[in-house]
C-alpha cells in the first residue's frame, strides 16, 4: 500500500516546490489552508508517480483525495492510486476538483468516474482593484459602511501583522472567541484552533496580513497568501462588529497594503450556508471556481 505522512510544518518546503509546477486557482490545496484545518480532520500525503498526492478523511467519513499536483501526466499515478485504494477496500473519491482537472480525468478515464459538480464548494474570486476602491453603484451599500467606519475613526491605523506583534492580535483573538465558545458550532471551534496554530507560527507559513486598530484597540485582523502569479486566498478575516464598517475597512486595508500588485483575490466557498452566500453574492465576485466530486465506478 502507499505510505501516507501527516502533514507537519516542516512539510511546507516540499508542497511549496510541487504547486509552483501546477497552476491552480482552488483554495482547498494551498499549504496555509492545508495547516489551519489539519487539526479538524486528518491531511497525509505521499508521492506517486512523481506526483504530490494529498489525502484527507473526516472522522466517520471515507477518505477523499485531491486531484495529483505536479507537471506531466497524471495518468500512472490515478492508477496507481486506483489500485491502491482496491486494496484499501475503499472507493477512490476525489474532491474539489477544478473543471480542467474535471475535464482531464473524463477524457483519461472514460466512463470510469461519476463527476459531478459541488456548488456549495465553488470558491469566490472578486477583482482586487474592485474591492479597494469600491466604486459604482454595485458597491454603494459597501462604500457607505467604509465611509462611516473612516468617519467615526478617522485616526484608524492599518499594521502588518509580523512576529513583533502577531501575540496581540492571537490575545484579541481568544477574548473575542471566548465570547461566544459556549454556544461555537464544531466548525467554528476547528476553526479557532486553526487560526491559533497560524498565528503561533505566522512568519514560517509565509502568510500575508495585518490588523485594523483604534486608538490602542484592534477591531480587526486579516491574512492569506498568494496562491498563483494572479491570485491570492484570504484564509482569516475577523473584525468587532461594534464597531461600525470594521469588516469594510480590514477588507480594503488588507487588499491594499498587501496584495494590490495581483488580480484576484479568493475568499473560499460558502459550504451551502445560506448567510455566508449572500454576504459572499454581496460583494459581486467576478467569478466562481466550480469544483466536482469524482468517484471511481469500475
Amino acid at each position: 500500500m502507499i505510505a501516507y505522512k501527516k502533514i507537519s510544518l516542516e512539510d511546507k518546503p516540499l508542497f511549496d516546490t510541487f504547486l509552483k509546477k501546477d497552476f491552480f486557482t482552488i483554495s482547498d490545496i494551498s499549504f496555509g489552508n492545508l495547516y489551519i484545518w489539519h487539526t479538524a480532520r486528518e491531511i497525509s500525503y505521499a508521492i506517486v508517480e512523481n506526483f504530490l498526492v494529498i489525502r484527507t478523511q473526516v472522522q466517520n467519513q471515507p477518505p477523499f483525495y485531491f486531484y495529483p499536483i505536479g507537471e506531466g501526466d497524471k495518468t500512472p499515478c490515478i492508477e496507481a492510486l486506483v489500485r491502491d485504494c482496491a486494496i484499501r477496500d475503499e472507493t477512490l473519491e476525489f474532491h474539489s476538483l477544478e473543471e480542467r482537472w474535471a475535464e482531464e480525468l473524463e477524457a483519461k478515464f472514460p466512463q470510469k468516474f461519476r463527476i459531478t459538480p459541488n456548488r456549495d464548494r465553488s470558491d469566490y474570486v472578486y477583482h482586487i482593484r474592485e474591492l479597494i476602491e469600491l466604486s459604482g453603484r454595485k458597491y454603494h451599500k459597501k462604500k457607505n459602511h467604509l465611509n462611516q467606519f473612516l468617519q467615526n475613526y478617522p485616526d484608524f491605523v492599518y499594521t502588518r501583522i509580523d512576529g513583533s506583534n502577531k501575540h496581540r492580535v492571537l490575545a484579541v483573538w481568544e477574548k473575542w472567541f471566548a465570547q461566544i465558545q459556549d454556544g461555537a458550532s464544531e466548525g467554528l471551534i476547528n476553526e479557532n484552533i486553526g487560526i491559533i496554530n497560524a498565528l503561533k507560527h505566522y512568519e514560517s507559513l509565509d502568510f500575508a496580513g495585518g490588523f485594523v486598530s483604534v486608538g490602542e484597540e484592534i477591531v480587526a485582523f486579516s491574512f492569506g497568501e498568494v496562491i498563483n502569479t494572479d491570485m491570492v486566498v484570504v484564509h482569516i478575516e475577523k473584525a468587532n462588529a461594534s464597531y461600525h464598517g470594521a469588516y469594510q475597512i480590514i477588507n480594503q486595508q488588507l487588499l491594499l497594503n498587501e496584495f494590490s500588485n495581483y488580480a484576484y483575490a479568493n475568499r473560499e466557498e460558502d459550504l451551502g450556508i445560506e448567510g455566508l452566500r449572500r454576504a459572499k453574492m454581496s460583494y459581486n465576485p467576478a467569478f466562481l471556481v466550480e469544483k466536482f466530486e469524482a468517484i471511481f465506478a469500475g
